[in-house]
């Protein structure tokens, strides 16, 4: 993972956004211990030192992580919201933590936006014991891991819908090129009418051949920069299949079939990026179909992960 920097700040920093809500509040050298009155929820919030810049490129945030502990299950965190400036970049609800230990937690940001002013990280706890023992919180520490990752761009153009949804498809792919320094930037979504390339003929989907109907398909790119990829969502391929990932020069792109896995657009993205089929069901790029991998999410190898580097097509934040 390219982590560039981990910022944290000490517990003693937290601040508390209902003081009236709260029986206590001690802040020896090592922590901040909260008490709760019984049946309140609250809201306690970090700000992270935040470095924008470095080597000249704007940072991406990874995740944040919380070191706390609780002295018993009745008292929890609930929620952790993550801020860059006034926008909220990510929200965990439903949560029900109460480590007995400082144990660390940690919430990824899915997308790795860009830093733009700064990482705030909200909590959101619940105390529902019946003594102060019940409703203590302790916090050591909370701090966030900034990235410098390359960037793959996507637009989407849907025909038909496939039976996965496309958010689905996209949170695929995350896990697999994120871990390995590839953030997914999904840029738009277009829903575009032409019936006749809905069954779109792809002939033997074979790099540098082209078909006349993906010539027609591949020429809507609307709003869509030169090192973008650009996926074609259609009900089907002529011969059949989940997906083809062979474009005309100039116009990055493939089409995605309804009847795709959830790891078809990962793959064909790989193909985009110049990565050949293996024969192997643990890796991404098996040619035996994705429906067939057997240890998800599938492996990218470092010899992969080279040719994805060297793209044009993966680009620098």
């Amino acid at each position: 993972m390219a982590i560039t920097q981990a910022m944290w700040i000490h517990g003693h920093s937290m601040q508390i956004e209902y003081q009236d809500r709260l029986k206590s509040v001690w802040r020896p050298g090592f922590y901040v211990r909260v008490v709760g009155k019984r049946d309140t929820t609250n809201w306690f919030h970090f700000s992270i030192p935040t470095t924008v810049i470095v080597r000249d490129k704007r940072q991406m945030i990874d995740s944040v992580m919380l070191r706390f502990r609780a002295r018993h299950t009745r008292a929890s965190v609930t929620n952790v919201h993550i801020y860059d400036g006034e926008r909220r970049i990510a929200t965990y609800d439903g949560l029900d933590l109460s480590p007995r230990n400082f144990d660390l937690s940690r919430f990824n940001v899915p997308g790795k936006p860009d830093v733009l002013w700064g990482i705030g990280i909200s909590v959101g706890v619940r105390f529902a014991g019946t003594n102060d023992e019940q409703n203590t919180l302790e916090f050591s520490s909370a701090g966030c891991d900034f990235s410098l990752f390359q960037s793959v761009r996507l637009h989407f153009k849907v025909l038909t819908n496939p039976n996965i949804a496309i958010e689905t498809m996209l949170d695929s792919m995350r896990q697999v090129f994120e871990p390995r320094g590839f953030r997914v930037l999904h840029l738009g979504t277009e829903d575009i009418d032409h019936p006749e390339l809905d069954v779109v003929d792809v002939g033997g989907c074979r790099r540098g051949s082209t078909t006349d109907e993906q010539e027609e398909l591949f020429v809507n790119r609307n709003g869509v920069g030169n090192n973008d990829i650009v996926v074609y969502f259609v009900r089907a391929t002529n011969p059949p299949s989940n997906g083809c990932a062979t474009y005309p020069n100039g116009r990055p792109g493939c089409v995605v079939a309804r009847g795709a896995t959830r790891w078809t657009l990962a793959h064909e993205i790989g193909h985009v990026l110049g990565l050949n089929h293996v024969n192997n069901n643990d890796r991404l790029m098996t040619g035996n179909g994705t429906g067939y991998i057997t240890n998800p999410p599938p492996d990218i190898v470092n010899s992969e992960i080279n040719t994805m580097s060297n793209s044009r097509l993966t680009v620098d934040p």
